[in-house]
């Protein structure tokens, strides 16, 4: 990975959540345990239908006796009415705020000044350092000299890890959690007790019920296209989620992708050669 990169996440935006019930409250909505969450300990997680289904991923990090989450653009609207309809008689109060900017800086040798919080990313240790910064210090990256990089970037980096990218990757109220690695990427806590969503998750993980699975592909030769199906001797076993240059997610039957490990096989699509990588 290049050093003394940073992307500025322009999609995020935040929610405080405050009051003496905030942490029953998110407890009893979210797939990972808040209660583990403190400053030096934000923690991702999700949020999903009764059905099981995602709505929506986000960071929690506990900030001067409130917890600050941080959800992208997409799925905001949606998640904030949510909590509000929830609440009923707890004591939360719920806001956005408009206050802060989210960044990622892909050099963990090197402090930003003038940042409200940084924190590795939970989700796994070498997809970069996020930090918090008020609005009025959104040039500090700049001033020590850093190279800004796009979202295909960031997105490529994630896909090497095999860790979706949310918006582009998932579909609101139809995708499973475990379908899509979420339980490799420290969103899923399986021992905090009840959560909306729960059971169905839980079924999936002890009945042993998943069945595909998302893998980083390797784009050798060629080019993919998002939707494109892939075939093993004209036998469907899956398609392409998202691609970036070199890489690409493909949701697999999860028998024939290990097969095709094992074997250290490459596919031949339409109009390209990819391997999987894991």
């Amino acid at each position: 990975m290049k050093t003394d990169y940073y992307f500025i996440n322009n999609d995020s935006r935040f929610i405080n959540i405050a009051g003496d019930d905030r942490q029953d409250f998110l407890q009893g909505l979210i797939t990972n345990d808040v209660k583990v969450c403190n400053r030096n300990n934000p923690i991702y997680a999700c949020i999903l239908s009764p059905q099981g289904k995602f709505l929506a991923d986000f960071f929690i990090i506990e900030l001067d006796g409130s917890y600050l989450i941080e959800i992208h653009n997409q799925f905001f609207d949606n998640i904030f009415q949510k909590l509000q309809l929830y609440v009923l008689k707890s004591k939360v109060i719920i806001t956005e705020n408009n206050n802060y900017l989210s960044c990622v800086l892909f050099n963990n040798k090197i402090t930003v000044p003038n940042y409200l919080i940084s924190f590795q990313d939970p989700r796994k240790n070498n997809i970069g350092i996020k930090y918090i910064l008020n609005t009025y210090n959104s040039s500090s990256f700049k001033k020590l000299g850093f190279t800004p990089v796009d979202i295909n970037y960031y997105k490529e980096i994630l896909m090497k890890n095999l860790i979706p990218y949310s918006p582009d990757d998932l579909i609101e109220n139809k995708s499973l959690l475990l379908e899509n690695n979420f339980q490799n990427i420290n969103a899923l806590s399986w021992d905090k007790g009840c959560y909306v969503g729960q059971e169905i998750t839980a079924r999936m993980k002890y009945r042993a019920l998943l069945k595909k699975k998302i893998y980083t592909l390797e784009i050798i030769s060629g080019s993919v296209q998002v939707g494109e199906k892939i075939t093993i001797n004209d036998i469907p076993i899956g398609e392409i989620i998202s691609i970036t240059k070199k890489f690409a997610i493909a949701m697999l039957k999860i028998d024939t992708a290990n097969e095709v490990i094992k074997n250290d096989n490459v596919i031949d699509l339409s109009n390209a050669t990819v391997k999987i990588i894991h």
